[in-house]
């Protein structure tokens, strides 16, 4: 088997629904649990006066145990005749919700979990619109606990009907809406007697019939720099190749500084001339050139690298205890790379259970909302679209140091790798119209500074006003710093057009009146 070959498969739905206790009935059904470690779970479910638990194998912790509920996130593996599996097991509270977006953003397919008795809930519709919200194609419906209805056909029809229903609504169609037991093991790994109805495939031959995301789609070269090693006289690039292959000779280039080169190794641990990486291998580049890169460029070939994003449009799922607010910063983690970002625009917000718009261009938004925004990067990150490559259009928020929203990357503005900030002198954009003076930068991308020449100030002290629409909360920052500096007032306000500024006097100017009128006050 190849490393290549491994899938990564989340685990999701409503708290309770039994995700703990299929992901130990996997591993008992493929052989992958130590033996060990069985007897350990049976000894410590006797102890306790209980049934055999699979769930304890997941819930590890003391915390969890006390609490009969699974916290983190938590990674492991499988194996079946075809392949190698990590599977993350994602909470399924919604005070947990951020733990699942971390592992649902690097899964390449799902399981959505639903109970057979209680029914598709709230969080289970949350949880399926995080996987439409994520681009998750690869989803397999499991019904769980049907040896709670007695394995009733007509109960797994109903509950099949609605999940669908809701899936549709969102973009997703299961490959699969399969009837299991994971407690008795039915149509885990082996059909099940007791559901003579259901002639569909097992969990399993579910899961094996789905392909790596990152081999199926044909995709470019993606290798994120994790870190650079200084080995033996010979800088090493470390990383694991999110897409496409590199092999010696390759003309490379890197995204967000531009730099480019020709690989001159492939290596792994004690194999320093590997013929070529694929997608899913960790392995260390050398180049003919000593680049000094940082952890977060992007390799790509010499035609094909992603973009330098300076601003990126998005579908994001807030988690935040505080509100997600316009012209706040936040950290967006894009592969390895990270950067400061400022939310510039918020174009609408959607209740994540009902698919309902609930405000169109707000100026926040609450916990547990989806909404469409924009960010404007403080320096630039490697990135892809999530149509044009999966593997680089996932991204998640922190907040204080921790991950408070995720969600894909719809849009990528940028300059071309390597372009420097352009000034835009703001007495040459100046326009005169009948409602006064006028800048328009609401088409402008990019990083920008700007210039004033004597006479704008002039201008702007003999008391004409200036109104500056603007793209990006960085140019509303740019101005700001601007209009401090050379002691000007700045008023910012929104109509239907978006954000504007109006550049005018520090203090209001005070116009001449006749004599008669009295004095001004």
């Amino acid at each position: 088997m190849n490393v290549a070959d491994t899938l990564r498969i989340v685990i999701v739905g409503h708290v309770d629904h039994g995700k703990s206790t299929l992901i130990g009935r996997l591993f008992y059904d493929t052989g992958s649990l130590p033996e060990e470690r069985y007897r350990e779970i049976e000894r410590t479910c006797r102890e306790q006066g209980r049934e055999f638990e699979f769930a304890y194998l997941m819930d590890a912790l003391e915390e969890e145990r006390e609490h009969n509920i699974t916290i983190d996130t938590a990674q492991t593996f499988f194996r079946t005749a075809k392949r190698p599996y990590i599977i993350i097991d994602a909470p399924g509270h919604k005070e947990f919700l951020k733990n699942m977006i971390t592992g649902a953003a690097a899964a390449d397919a799902a399981i959505l979990l639903v109970d057979g008795a209680e029914g598709v809930r709230e969080q289970t519709r949350r949880h399926a619109y995080i996987l439409s919200l994520l681009g998750l194609p690869q989803v397999v419906v499991a019904v769980n606990k049907l040896d709670l209805v007695g394995y009733r056909r007509i109960r797994f029809l109903e509950i099949e009907e609605e999940i669908r229903r809701f899936l549709g609504s969102v973009g997703i169609v299961p490959s699969y809406v399969v009837p299991i037991s994971a407690r008795e093991g039915d149509n885990i790994a082996a059909n099940s007697s007791r559901m003579p109805w259901y002639g569909g495939p097992t969990l399993l031959e579910a899961l094996d019939s789905f392909s790596p995301a990152r081999e199926a789609t044909g995709l470019p070269l993606r290798f994120p720099v994790q870190d650079v090693y200084v080995w033996d006289r010979k800088r090493v690039y470390a990383g694991r190749v999110e897409s496409g292959s590199v092999r010696p000779g390759a003309r490379v280039a890197f995204s967000p500084s531009g730099k480019s080169s020709v690989v001159r190794t492939v290596e792994k641990w004690n194999r320093p001339d590997c013929p070529q990486a694929a997608a899913g291998e960790c392995v260390g580049i050398t180049l003919e050139d000593e680049l000094f890169l940082e952890r977060g460029e992007v390799m790509g070939t010499r035609e094909n690298v992603p973009a330098s994003a300076r601003e990126v449009s998005a579908s994001l799922f807030w988690l935040g205890i505080a509100p997600l607010r316009l012209n706040q910063r936040y950290v967006m983690k894009l592969a390895t790379g990270e950067a400061e970002v400022t939310l510039s625009t918020i174009t609408e917000r959607i209740n994540s259970s009902t698919l309902e718009v609930i405000e169109r261009h707000p100026d926040r938004v609450e916990n547990l909302d989806v909404a469409n925004v924009t960010f404007t990067l403080h320096r630039p990150l490697a990135a892809d679209t999530f149509e044009e490559n999966p593997r680089l259009g996932r991204f998640v928020v922190a907040e204080d140091g921790f991950v408070a929203g995720g969600g894909i990357v719809r849009e990528v503005r940028s300059d071309p790798v390597g372009a420097r900030t352009r000034v835009i002198r703001l007495d040459a954009r100046l326009m005169t119209e009948p409602d006064g003076n006028l800048i328009d930068l609401s088409r402008e991308a990019g990083p920008i500074e700007f210039d004033l020449s004597p006479g704008f100030l002039d201008r702007l002290e003999a008391g004409e006003k200036v109104v500056i629409r603007l793209r990006t909360a960085d140019q509303f920052e740019k101005l700001a710093r601007l209009a401090f500096g050379h002691h000007m007032g700045l008023e910012f306000g929104r109509d239907g057009e978006g954000g504007k500024v109006v550049l005018c006097r520090e203090r209001p100017v005070r116009l001449p009146v006749a004599e008669e009128t009295g004095p001004v006050i």
